[in-house]
């Protein structure tokens, strides 16, 4: 084998032992793995559930709930690409990775409806509540209607970590 050749050998065998050692390093989308990005989703989906529940009650200001779902879905995009990361080389790690993406697509939804329903015209002190009891101004910036939303987004995170055996 020539010089040339020998270094062309070389170079190819430090490339594949490389791929090697950065798939090796790439997490699997296990229980163990996935439970810090589901687990920060879920604190953040709280945190704007609750940010929502206050605003209905008039207990805060339409720019601080706002803000908290901001921060929130900053969160979430973090926890996303996080998971995004992680190598499946199973069917059943791909699957479980594709749900908590998915699930964590639904939860981001859900904060960009609460963000702008938290900002939205006429979300004045004493209108949340009308809404609340279905009085005249109902759905006007439709916060029940996305707490309802933050709640059945938790719960599709409960179930998915229940099942991931995440607790």
């Amino acid at each position: 084998m020539t010089r040339q050749g020998r270094r062309l050998a070389a170079i190819f065998l430090a490339l594949a032992v490389l791929a090697g050692a950065l798939a090796a390093c790439s997490p699997r989308p296990s229980a163990d793995t996935l439970e810090k990005p589901a687990k920060d989703v879920f604190a953040a989906v709280q945190a704007a559930t609750l940010a929502v529940d206050l605003r209905i009650k008039d207990s805060t200001t339409a720019a601080a709930g706002s803000t908290a779902a901001d921060d929130m879905l900053g969160e979430v995009e973090s926890a996303t690409d996080e998971v995004e990361g992680f190598t499946a080389p199973t069917e059943k790690e791909k699957s479980l990775r594709d749900d908590m993406l998915a699930t964590f697509a639904t939860i981001s939804r859900a904060l960009l409806h609460a963000r702008d329903a938290l900002t939205a015209p006429g979300n004045a002190p004493g209108k949340a509540e009308q809404q609340e009891q279905g009085q005249s101004g109902a759905g006007a910036d439709g916060l029940p209607e996305v707490l309802g939303e933050l709640r059945s987004a938790t719960d599709q995170l409960k179930a998915l970590m229940t099942k991931a055996g995440i607790q």
